[in-house]
């Protein structure tokens, strides 16, 4: 039903809705109807859009999925035990033929080619029922259309696992585990080996209001400051990636301590429960790059890649592998780098590749060579690799950046048009971050674009190629718009 023609403007609007929001929200009031999940609220995603332009629907909306092969719709759910769950998908199909689905449980397909009849019109909904196993805890449940036709509406999921409801395994929340520490800020430290993990954290107090904010390991956002009445408790699942070193691979800054760190700051920090276990099969979104996109662990300093993960739904994670100070080629051979992530790749991981800040001297042939090895050792894997030209400098020639801010070397190569030339050579994906990031820091001036970069006298440092917090969350948003444009794996998870 959605056309790629009256997509695009309400996209733009749709990314910009606030990031966090809640699974279910328990009050002293809490009420029937606990275990429905709607499609158009998080931790639900959907390839599309959310709309609600056709009667008959609950909720605030429903899901108008993509018209393509994969545009699916995902719910993250919570069982309380393992076993047999029912699940029920309420859907209009105002279409006259068949949109048929794959449905998955936690990444594996237990349901191909499910049919979703037409109902007669997109204002006449019905239910489709099925069976499922599920794990106990946080569930991931996908419906994967098969044909270009996409998905009918998908207004929510039902979950029944034996009368037990995501509130009733919630309410009251489990309590802080004795990992976690501290009033303001609550600090939690968990033993736990590199891997990908779902955590759950109920954030809100039932004595009084609180405002809480939650990032992972070193400086990754997850959630912005969340303000919670009194007596509201509302769990937050999301997954999250624990590596060794826990910030830059090379150890620059600091190694951090071994296992998943999680922090909750802001204002008022209120955590009510927590819970950690092993992530099933989520996508991983691998990022290689520089110092622009690494975890910096030293306040001002932030990459763009520590603000992404708080645009990433759960079910899907960012697994950051970027270093302070390399080019291309250094990425490609030291041994903390390319050489330990390259094995952790898995069929459609995403790979991220952004160089040319450091390759100040590269040729040519030696830049195209070596994003070319990369391309293929991802390939390899049956990872999906993407090319990301480098975000520009605040370098100014009167009222437009120089060509030295925009990544032409000191050889006279242009790095971002070699990056765009071989992506078409080798049918990769290219977002292009330069001109993006070129539009809107020539949009905002030579003062103004300030704020992205680090400034003396807020930051105490002056830096126009590194981002300010604020200026690394709008680098993450233009990388968001680009994964968006290519329709990457990743947009189905994207808050």
């Amino acid at each position: 039903m959605l056309t790629p023609r009256h997509r695009g403007g309400l996209m733009a609007a749709a990314a910009a809705v606030t990031m966090a929001v809640p699974v279910v929200v328990m009050t002293a009031d809490a009420a029937a109807a606990a275990n429905r999940y709607e499609a158009e609220t998080a931790p639900a995603t959907c390839a599309g859009l959310i709309e609600a332009n056709h009667a008959g629907y609950t909720g605030s909306g429903f899901c108008n999925g993509d018209n393509a092969v994969g545009a699916a719709v995902q719910f993250t759910v919570t069982a309380p035990a393992a076993g047999t769950a029912t699940i029920g998908i309420r859907y209009a199909n105002g279409a006259t033929t068949d949109r048929p689905a794959d449905v998955l449980v936690n990444g594996v397909t237990v349901r191909p080619g499910t049919a979703f009849g037409p109902t007669g019109a997109w204002e006449t909904w019905t239910t489709r029922t099925l069976t499922v196993t599920v794990n106990s805890g946080s569930n991931t449940i996908r419906w994967n259309p098969t044909t270009a036709s996409g998905l009918p509406n998908i207004d929510f999921l039902d979950l029944d696992s034996g009368g037990a409801s995501p509130s009733a395994t919630a309410s009251p929340p489990p309590g802080r585990p004795p990992e976690c520490t501290g009033g303001a800020p609550v600090t939690c430290h968990f033993g736990l080996a590199p891997g990908n993990y779902t955590v759950t954290a109920w954030i809100g107090d039932r004595a009084s209001a609180g405002n809480t904010s939650m990032s992972v390991e070193t400086r990754r956002r997850i959630l912005p400051p969340i303000s919670t009445a009194a007596g509201t408790v509302t769990p937050y699942v999301l997954t999250v990636n624990v590596r060794q070193p826990e910030g830059q691979p090379t150890g620059q800054g600091g190694t951090g301590n071994p296992g998943l760190d999680l922090t909750f700051a802001g204002s008022a920090p209120r955590l009510s429960g927590l819970t950690v276990q092993p992530a099933s099969n989520p996508l991983v979104v691998y990022l290689a790059g520089d110092s622009t996109v690494c975890d910096q662990s030293t306040v001002p300093y932030t990459g763009w890649g520590q603000i992404l993960p708080a645009r990433v739904a759960a079910g899907a994670v960012v697994a950051n592998y970027a270093d302070s100070g390399e080019s291309s080629g250094s990425f490609l051979s030291n041994s903390a780098l390319f050489p330990t992530m390259k094995p952790l790749i898995r069929t459609n991981n995403l790979v991220l590749l952004q160089f040319g800040h450091n390759d100040k001297s590269t040729t040519v042939s030696a830049f195209r060579g070596n994003l070319t090895s990369m391309i293929n050792q991802v390939r390899d894997r049956g990872g999906v690799p993407v090319l990301v030209t480098p975000p520009v400098r605040r370098l100014f020639s009167g009222s437009q950046l120089t060509g030295t801010a925009l990544h032409i070397n000191g050889v006279g190569v242009n790095l971002p048009a070699e990056m765009h030339n071989l992506g078409s050579s080798l049918n990769v994906p290219v977002i292009d971050l330069t001109a993006k990031s070129e539009a809107l820091v020539e949009s905002l001036g030579p003062t103004d674009s300030a704020q992205l970069y680090l400034r003396q006298s807020v930051d105490g440092v002056t830096d126009n190629t590194h981002f300010s917090e604020y200026g690394a969350e709008k680098m993450a948003d233009l990388v968001v718009q680009g994964i968006r444009e290519r329709n990457l794996p990743l947009v189905a998870y994207l808050r």
